[in-house]
């Protein structure tokens, strides 16, 4: 797969995030960004979603940290013992 050139030569993620920022913050249009970054609309509107996505998992993140103690209190009183379904059990 090549690598993600364009036109001011800035990496895929930096174009990523000043995308969504024109669309969302200065009322681009995602054809006028495009234009100015040498891509397609489609890219553009790609871009955005998944910035927007990655925002959404940040702050679900952070409420999940900022709440912690409070999860915590409740699954002690429920003696919970914290599920991890990611970690390995045969270590």
């Amino acid at each position: 797969m090549p690598k993600y050139q364009n036109k001011g030569g800035q990496p895929r993620d930096k174009c990523m995030v000043a995308a969504y920022a024109l669309v969302n913050n200065f009322g681009a249009t995602q054809a006028a960004v495009a234009n100015v970054m040498g891509c397609s609309q489609g890219t553009v509107a790609n871009w955005v979603k998944e910035v927007g996505f990655r925002k959404e998992i940040s702050g679900l993140k952070n409420e999940l940290a900022k709440a912690n103690d409070y999860i915590a209190d409740l699954a002690d009183q429920l003696n919970l013992i914290e599920y991890r379904p990611d970690e390995d059990e045969d270590e």
